[in-house]
C-alpha cells in the first residue's frame, strides 16, 4: 500500500500520459500493473474499489476500506477523469454509490 502521504492525484500523475485506446481505464498505484484498461465501467469499479479488511486495533472491530485510484473514460477529446478514490476510503462511501 502506498503509504507515502502523497494524495492519490499525485499518486496517479505519473501514469496518466500511457493511457491507451480502450473504453476505461482504471489508475491504481497499489497494483502491478499500474494501469490497466476496461471494456466496461463495471470493471474498472472493481478494480478501484478493491477492499481489504483491517483490524482495528483502537476499536477492536474489523474495518473493510478500498485500495483507491483513478477512473477514467476515453472520449472525442481524450481521457477524462469519472473517480477518483482516495485509499482508505470505506466502500459505503465510494462517490458512484447511489447512482441510478
Amino acid at each position: 500500500m502506498a503509504t507515502d502521504g502523497r494524495d492519490m492525484e499525485s499518486q496517479c500523475a505519473p501514469y496518466r500520459a500511457g493511457l491507451k485506446s480502450e473504453p476505461y481505464a482504471s489508475v491504481v498505484p497499489d497494483r502491478r500493473p499500474e494501469v490497466k484498461y476496461h471494456a466496461g465501467l463495471g470493471r474498472a469499479k472493481n478494480a478501484v474499489a478493491y477492499s481489504n479488511d483491517h483490524y482495528d486495533t483502537s476499536t477492536g472491530d474489523v474495518v473493510s476500506v478500498v485500495r483507491g485510484g483513478e477512473i477514467y473514460e476515453r472520449g472525442a477529446d481524450g481521457w477524462e477523469l469519472l473517480y477518483r478514490v482516495e485509499h482508505g476510503t470505506r466502500p459505503e462511501d465510494l462517490p458512484w454509490r447511489g447512482e441510478a
